[in-house]
């Protein structure tokens, strides 16, 4: 049984990852909510280290490298749309560079990061990007632009690697995708230029992302290696139709403000720089960056991940939906 040491194990996607293959592999997961860690250990028999990826000590790293890990799966990472740089520069890079020297100390085979499409934001409309699309020159957000660096990071260090950039991953545990728009909904309604209806998105369940990885640590094929892949439902649709969908699983009315989305804009703009101006670290409602998410279109290519990695979504985004409404009514 291959040992994996997996970081974020406490996040959306290590919850999962533990609950579908820790029949699979030896998990030893880092992360720093303790409660849900020891509810891991209990109900799943991981091994759990509450750990700080960006102040590791010494003694923390010899306790990681002495695990002598097959692979390490890196999804550790700070995740918002808004804050100070140093708090994502610590998270996803400082912590990237702490895990990528483990790996070398304790020469494992593979490193899979989990990176974001976030990467590839230019504030347009976009279909089908495929990998190799153009950077922006300036990122959208620090987020964004940590995990680029944090990539970068991983694309020199001598280890195979493999890069994987799920687009907006949902699931039973949600509280970044579907939760929020829940919330905007119950406080009076969600600012959607067109009601949603022309911008297509792409979104993924967090079960595909896990087969995704599953399928990075197992391949035996050299061409898949040191490679970066999106990773998606395969199922492009309108952001009206989901929030339909959604809506109607939990039966609450859907409520949409319809706004151009040049004022949506323009409305984010102002609020950036009024939090700007008063110093504050609390995230505007509105940013330029979230009024573009739901005003463009933005889908992504899968053809490299099924062709090189044979990935095929085994969970459709309904599915998903459905798990996450059950979720919420449990």
């Amino acid at each position: 049984m291959k040992k994996i040491l997996l970081t974020g194990v406490t996040g959306l996607l290590g919850r999962q990852f533990v609950a579908d293959l820790a029949q699979k592999y030896e998990i030893y997961g880092i992360g720093r909510n303790q409660t849900i860690g020891q509810q891991l250990v209990e109900q799943y028999g991981i091994t759990f280290l509450p750990m700080d990826l960006a102040q590791l000590s010494s003694a923390q790293i010899q306790t990681l490298v002495d695990i002598a890990p097959d692979a390490i799966v890196h999804g550790a990472a700070r995740s918002e749309y808004w804050g100070p740089k140093e708090w994502f520069y610590e998270a996803n890079v400082v912590g990237t560079a702490n895990m990528l020297m483990v790996a070398d100390l304790a020469q494992v085979k593979r490193f899979i990061q989990i990176s974001s499409p976030s990467v590839y934001f230019h504030y347009e409309t976009a279909h089908m990007i495929t990998e190799d699309y153009p950077l922006p020159k300036k990122f959208a957000n620090y987020y964004a632009q940590t995990k680029a660096e944090a990539d970068q990071l991983v694309m020199a260090n001598p280890i195979p690697y493999i890069i994987i950039r799920p687009r907006a991953i949902f699931g039973p545990n949600d509280e970044t995708i579907l939760k929020p728009l829940l919330d905007r909904n119950a406080q009076g309604g969600i600012p959607l230029p067109n009601y949603g209806k022309s911008q297509w998105i792409d979104v993924t369940n967090v079960s595909n992302v896990v087969e995704s990885i599953r399928l990075a640590l197992e391949t035996n094929n050299p061409a898949a290696l040191n490679q970066i892949y999106n990773i998606t439902d395969g199922q492009p649709r309108n952001m009206h139709e989901i929030l339909v969908y959604l809506t109607n699983r939990l039966n609450v009315p859907l409520k949409i403000k319809p706004i151009p989305f040049g004022l949506l804009f323009t409305a984010g703009a102002l609020d950036e720089a009024i939090h700007r101006m008063i110093a504050t670290r609390k995230a505007p409602q509105i940013t330029r960056y979230v009024a573009s998410v739901l005003g463009h279109t933005q889908t992504l290519s899968i053809n490299k991940a099924q062709e090189l990695l044979n990935y095929q979504p085994i969970k459709t985004t309904n599915q998903g939906i459905q798990e996450f409404v059950d979720a919420q009514q449990s």
